[in-house]
């Protein structure tokens, strides 16, 4: 069967909700992955290429808007490229014959009409609340959601916020790679943590995912604070892409905490196993808003596969449903008391994986998604 999967971001840019779905497509599917070009990746490619290790890909970079981008020019064409792309794609569309699309990016909405009459259904993949990404075109990403969420044949939602919000379809969750995140303990320091001041210690905590205003950095700070009592013996990892909007936070965090906060910046996916492996807590310390409320947090599925502790603040349905087997704090206080407690509570580390990890299996919501796109494709 052939696929055709329009995303917002590049197939080697960094490994999102839609690489691990993708990559567990039958081996026989025909998969082609269209994104925005991006300049700052550096991996644009015009040439339709194959993934030499998931040979049912293909991916290529389209002229496609970038209405977040930091440049002004690729803000200001906005228009123009949405034509120039919404053009391309259907024009790939008519070539390339999919049985069905998928698509996750959110200016990419008025091309679904095109591909209907094309006879080609079409999946709203919803991993994210998208209008919430383009603030300097809040109106019009918010006009460009409802004519998605309304003209796609289903709408999947990566949580239960998402599908309120879209109104219709059906929630397909994030998960983990188990077989990634099993059985991994012991091994010596990565690199990057054993060159640092943490090197000495004994016990980690870890925070893996972007780094962003999302974050809520007082409660990141009060846990670091809280670390060095004694000194030397607990640090605080932080692992992912640092973001503009965060990086005065990060270098204040920098300077303040050297001696027990490690900034990675990003670390490749099938690496952080090595890390997660010599902590003992995971922390997602998110602000309370909207934006956070759609987040079904992948963090959560690869601390527990790893038989971590976890923190968080109540930030989504899907953490608020684990307040049985996870630590919820809504001040940094709080926080970081039960980062504490976590640190040295071995009988909830036992239990995280059974009840999170398991259930949650990135195989698992494959499955549910290829059932869905061969039940609309009438394979």
């Amino acid at each position: 069967m052939r696929v055709l999967y329009v995303s917002e971001v590049q197939w080697l840019s960094q490994v999102s909700r839609k690489h691990l779905l993708i990559r567990r497509f039958p081996a026989e599917w025909d998969v082609v992955f269209v994104s925005p070009m991006n300049a700052r990746t550096g991996e644009n490619s015009f040439r339709l290429r194959r993934d030499p290790l998931h040979p049912h890909v293909r991916f290529v970079s389209l002229l496609l808007p970038k209405p977040d981008s930091e440049m002004a020019l690729a803000r200001a064409l906005t228009r123009p490229l949405s034509l120039h792309g919404g053009h391309r794609l259907r024009a790939f569309a008519r070539s390339f014959k999919p049985a069905v699309a998928v698509c996750s990016y959110l200016w990419a909405a008025p091309v679904v009409p095109a591909f209907r009459r094309l006879g080609i259904p079409v999946v709203y993949d919803l991993n994210d609340l998208h209008p919430e990404f383009y603030p300097r075109c809040r109106r019009r990403a918010e006009e460009l959601f409802r004519d998605l969420a309304a003209s796609a044949d289903e709408v999947v939602s990566s949580s239960s916020y998402l599908r309120e919000t879209a109104g219709r379809g059906i929630v397909i969750g994030n998960g983990v790679d188990l077989d990634t995140f099993t059985g991994v303990s012991g091994g010596p320091l990565p690199d990057a943590v054993a060159a640092s001041p943490l090197a000495a210690c004994q016990d980690f905590v870890a925070y893996v995912g972007s780094i962003d205003d999302r974050m809520d950095f007082a409660m990141l700070e009060a846990t670091a604070a809280r670390l060095s009592d004694p000194p030397g013996t607990c640090g605080l990892i932080v692992i992912g892409r640092i973001f503009d909007s965060a990086r005065k936070e990060v270098e204040r965090l920098r300077a303040r905490y050297a001696d027990r906060v490690l900034f990675t910046g990003r670390v490749p996916y099938e690496d952080l196993p090595s890390y997660l492996a010599h902590a003992r807590v995971g922390v997602a310390p998110f602000v309370l808003s909207p934006r956070t409320r759609a987040i079904n947090p992948n963090k959560l599925y690869m601390y527990a596969a790893m038989n971590m502790n976890i923190v968080s603040t109540p930030f989504s349905d899907e953490v608020e449903e684990h307040r049985d087997v996870i630590r919820l704090a809504e001040s940094p206080d709080e926080f970081a008391s039960a980062v504490q407690e976590g640190l040295g509570d071995d009988d909830r580390r036992r239990v995280v994986r059974e009840r999170i990890a398991i259930p949650n299996s990135w195989d698992e919501k494959a499955r549910e998604f290829v059932g869905l796109l061969t039940r609309l494709s009438g394979a």
